[in-house]
């Protein structure tokens, strides 16, 4: 009923200025050009300080449709693919030629019985959070969390799988060229190839380099070096691509999806595979689907972005005190702060560093990696549980004894 009373409001009379209006989380929402630069497919949000870019796509839920059947609801629909497939719905990527189609089969499809939810498809600015710019030190973060204890008496991840969505991975790195990558895919050159595209993709080779880095002796110890990895390279933010990288994560079993980064602006779309993921994963027992909280400062309010999302692990920084940085983002949404100030780290070619709440977000997933290779039975509630209560002992190992 919700969604019915939001499509009368959107097109039962048309929006001053309004170009392109859609649904979203419960509210309507309206693109308009950005200083009449339309054509070039660049879009201001109504209401918020952000600005998009479209193509000639729609994002499509639907129940009970094939791809068939869906391109023949409208004679402008050119091409029809499969993003994500769900038990109750699955999500569609719709080519209609022209971005000026857009609006009227939006319209057309909103109105048909089975499909739940149309929106352009989007690219957005997509923040990676690596911040602080201190003195490197050694790790702090294997102390926070006992994880030299847990070596010996764990597989290492051994078993498990961590997908990592990010801009690209030096998989030649000296300490990645023993890691078992069990799938990569680049979602912008549809290839197998999931290199850095540039001096300035190191991002996701320092999130790999903290998971799965080689105990070799040289540069530093990967939590979980005995886990598989999962390489998704994607250098952009359309829905689609993000729809895609998690289904790739989904189909290759991941237990954990690694996403140290977060959006501007949360679209439905996204809130609901990581859901589905949540809940469905790991054969029910939920796959860990980890973002970074944000390096702003600020409290997470709302439904803004990926951070805020109550079926994702949000992870903020720490200091090595187990104390909340000052840089770090935090709110009900949070669940744990783990250690995010400057630490050594991979990097394409070579040896760097990494801080922020990409690296926290990073650790956190190693750290689930190790305890599932010891207890593959542990939920997804059970898994940042202990998290919570591995970084709760620390803190109180610093306090010291009561006197």
């Amino acid at each position: 009923m919700r969604s019915l009373l939001l499509l009368l409001v959107m097109f039962s009379a048309p929006v001053m200025g309004c170009e392109l209006p859609f649904p979203n989380l419960g509210k309507a929402w309206c693109l308009v050009p950005a200083a009449n630069d339309s054509q070039a497919g660049v879009y201001r949000v109504s209401g918020k300080d952000l600005l998009v870019r479209l193509s000639d796509r729609l994002i499509v839920r639907a129940n009970g449709f094939t791809r068939e059947s869906l391109q023949a609801l409208d004679s402008r629909i050119e091409a029809v693919s499969e993003l994500y497939l769900m038990d109750a719905a699955a999500y569609y990527s719709v080519s209609v030629g022209i971005r000026d189609r857009l609006p009227v089969v939006i319209r057309s499809l909103s109105e048909v019985q089975g499909i739940s939810l149309v929106q352009p498809d989007i690219l957005q600015l997509r923040e990676k959070h690596a911040a602080d710019v201190s003195t490197p030190t050694p790790p702090t973060y294997l102390t926070q969390l006992g994880i030299p204890e847990l070596w010996p008496a764990t597989p290492q991840g051994r078993g498990v799988r961590v997908a990592v969505i990010d801009d690209g991975f030096d998989l030649e790195h000296e300490e990645l060229t023993h890691t078992q990558v069990i799938f990569s895919y680049d979602t912008a050159s549809r290839s197998q190839d999931v290199s850095p595209g540039g001096e300035g993709d190191s991002h996701g080779t320092k999130v790999a380099g903290t998971v799965f880095a080689a105990h070799n002796g040289v540069g530093i110890d990967g939590i979980a070096p005995q886990a598989s990895l999962i390489a998704i390279r994607q250098p952009d933010t359309w829905t689609s691509d993000t729809l895609l990288s998690f289904y790739l994560s989904k189909l290759s079993q991941a237990d954990i999806v690694n996403a140290s980064w977060r959006s501007e602006w949360l679209l439905e779309p996204v809130a609901d595979i990581v859901a589905d993921l949540a809940q469905n994963g790991r054969r029910g027992k939920g796959s860990a689907v980890v973002f970074s909280a944000g390096n702003n400062g600020m409290e997470l309010t709302g439904e803004d972005s990926e951070a805020q999302l109550q079926a994702a692990v949000v992870i903020g920084a720490a200091n090595g005190q187990g104390q909340r940085t000052r840089f770090s983002n935090y709110g009900q949404s949070v669940d744990a702060y783990v250690y995010g100030k400057a630490a050594p780290a991979v990097v394409p070619g070579g040896y760097g560093r990494f801080s922020g709440t990409s690296l926290s977000a990073a650790v956190a997933s190693g750290y689930f990696a190790l305890l599932l290779s010891q207890d593959p039975s542990l939920t997804l509630h059970q898994l940042v549980a202990r998290l919570q209560q591995r970084l709760s002992l620390y803190q109180s190992s610093l306090q010291g004894p009561e006197s």
